[in-house]
């Protein structure tokens, strides 16, 4: 991540606090901690997964034997984005709030919810949204205020392959673009 990035990510852990949204969300939650780069702990104490994404494993284990089939990419480079993925979340969203949009399955057998996962940024910052973040105008009033797509996001930036299950199929268009980007650009675990 480039310097300004950090400084920009200082600037909304200062000036971000407990934004009223006017946007349509399912659920706003606090985050209290990031398991990986693709599951978060939430304050009422559930975990979710951000759905249609797959983040790579961030150490040795069998997941990693699989991404590195699935990808032809090496381990290092798997284990690199796995883990540049759980820094990310974890400099973004750890102790902020974020919504939580569902597509048709909302959670998994075990309890863990799916979600589409957003962070609002406050709409009286003038600030530069790096150009990797897929950030979005509010939905429902076009509004300045931004929202931070987390699962587009991590795409866009390498840190994360697309990989959308039925019924879970909303944005698989939108993933499979930013995914060939990210490979054309060489981001992330495509470098």
């Amino acid at each position: 991540m480039r310097p300004q990035a950090f400084f920009i990510l200082g600037c909304l852990f200062v000036f971000t606090a407990a934004l009223p949204c006017v946007c349509r969300a399912a659920e706003f939650v606090t985050v209290t901690g990031v398991i990986d780069g693709e599951t978060l702990k939430l304050s009422d104490g559930k975990t979710v997964r951000l759905t249609g994404i797959d983040v790579p494993a961030s150490s040795k284990n069998a997941k990693l034997k699989d991404d590195m089939k699935d990808t032809g990419k090496e381990a290092g480079a798997l284990i690199a984005a796995g883990k540049d993925a759980a820094k990310f979340m974890r400099k973004l969203v750890k102790n902020e709030k974020v919504a939580l949009e569902y597509d048709e399955k909302t959670e998994e057998k075990s309890g863990r919810k799916l979600a589409y996962v957003y962070f609002y940024l406050d709409p009286r910052l003038n600030m530069e949204i790096p150009e990797d973040w897929h950030v979005e105008l509010c939905p429902e009033t076009k509004e300045r205020q931004l929202r931070i797509f987390l699962n587009a996001t991590l795409i866009k930036m390498g840190f994360a392959r697309a990989r959308t299950v039925p019924p879970n199929v909303q944005f698989e268009a939108l993933f499979q673009k930013l995914q060939e980007n990210a490979r054309e650009k060489k981001k992330g675990l495509w470098a």
